[in-house]
């Protein structure tokens, strides 16, 4: 596999997790993370099974959230995706802009970090 072809399948991955908290479809959890998964905005909340409960439970409280991720960034083992989170629909939709950095092991999503973006810059 080539650079470009690994980074490809990287991106495919956070791409595919984020698509999973959109979607409900928790099943994905187990295809993109890593046994050893930490979220640590989320440190309650390890592995792939954990995970999945999470996104049943979330979707089931707030069908409405929704991850949209406009760019994906990588470099070696790291990967960033910036982009919003946002509730609600129409005039009382509220957003956030965040950045995830998310380390890649083994062919798998291994850790996460969430950091809030500054719209101001």
């Amino acid at each position: 596999m080539t650079a470009e072809q690994h980074t490809s399948a990287e991106r495919q991955l956070v791409l595919r997790y984020f698509e999973m908290w959109n979607t409900g479809n928790s099943t994905v959890a187990g295809e993109v993370l890593h046994p050893e998964w930490r979220d640590h905005a989320h440190p309650e909340i390890a592995g792939p099974a954990d995970v999945r409960r999470a996104v049943e439970r979330v979707r089931a409280a707030q069908p409405d959230l929704r991850f949209d991720i406009s760019a994906v960034l990588s470099e070696g083992e790291l990967l960033a995706a910036v982009g919003e989170v946002s509730r609600g629909v129409g005039s009382t939709a509220t957003a956030s802009g965040l950045i995830w950095l998310v380390r890649v092991r083994d062919g798998l999503l291994a850790e996460m970090w969430t950091y809030r973006r500054d719209e101001r810059t």
